[in-house]
């Protein structure tokens, strides 16, 4: 059964003074999983025991695309010590991206780390922000040919809903094209404060625009149905972020027994 799991980049500021009490009270609002943003400063060995202490799970971790293809083996082997099943890059760069210099060689880094991480038993993962969608190359966007580039079991999708809706294009698309390659589904909403320039604000999930019950209907379609359900959101705007954290799971968790 999937699991749902909160990440860290809501929780930064938090995680800067004192990641072992963030990882403490995300096990208290009811999370299984956290999703990492590095260890600020912690060891592997001391996250792992926490994690086993307050019973919480190690989704994964958000890696940049440069220190995971100059320390592949060490960055794994990090991850596996607090028992990360998955973890995650983005975009490397403008001249790394479809239709650049560098962008041949970005797949084939790409597909070089997944082998590594395939061969320690995780997965790697792409997560997309608004611009791989917005940039158009030969009639498909940027994350198509990410994702149609690659090997499907060396590179998963980690799609996040809410930046595919902000970057102007349908997340349904995606979710059904890529069905079997999104094992963690970032579930983002929003709403949009200008509807002419598309300016937008971050909501806990649930309290926005993006279609959450659809989606969640058609991940259970997947022919590679997701582990883990991320309630993402970026900022909470002078909230207390936990706050929006434990709406965002009270929401998801009513969304999936209703059904």
């Amino acid at each position: 059964m999937a699991k749902i799991g909160s990440p860290l980049f809501i929780l930064r500021e938090e995680c800067a003074k004192d990641l072992m009490a963030v990882l403490d009270k995300l096990a208290q609002v009811g999370y299984e999983g956290a999703e990492f943003l590095g260890f600020f400063g912690c060891t592997p060995q001391n996250i792992r025991k926490r994690l086993d202490s307050c019973g919480l799970l190690a989704i994964g971790d958000h890696v940049a695309f440069a220190e995971f293809a100059q320390n592949t083996d060490k960055t794994i082997d990090e991850h596996k010590e607090i028992g990360c099943g998955y973890v995650t890059i983005g975009a490397p760069g403008a001249d790394g991206m479809p239709g650049n210099k560098n962008y041949g060689r970005t797949i084939e880094t790409y597909e070089r780390i997944g082998e590594r991480a395939k061969a320690a038993g995780m997965k790697l993962l792409f997560h997309n922000h608004a611009e791989e969608v917005k940039i158009i190359c030969g009639g498909k966007t940027a994350l198509e040919h990410i994702y149609d580039d690659t090997r499907p079991d060396l590179l998963y999708c980690e799609p996040d809903l809410g930046w595919i809706g902000i970057g102007g294009k349908n997340p349904e698309y995606f979710m059904r094209k890529y069905a079997n390659r999104c094992p963690v589904v970032h579930f983002k909403d929003y709403i949009l404060t200008d509807e002419s320039t598309k300016d937008f604000l971050f909501r806990p999930t649930g309290y926005g625009i993006t279609d959450n019950a659809n989606l969640y209907k058609i991940s259970l379609d997947c022919g590679f149905p997701p582990e883990w359900y991320v309630m993402d959101h970026d900022c909470a705007y002078g909230r207390d972020p936990y706050f929006d954290l434990k709406i965002s799971l009270e929401y998801f968790k009513n969304l999936i027994e209703v059904g």
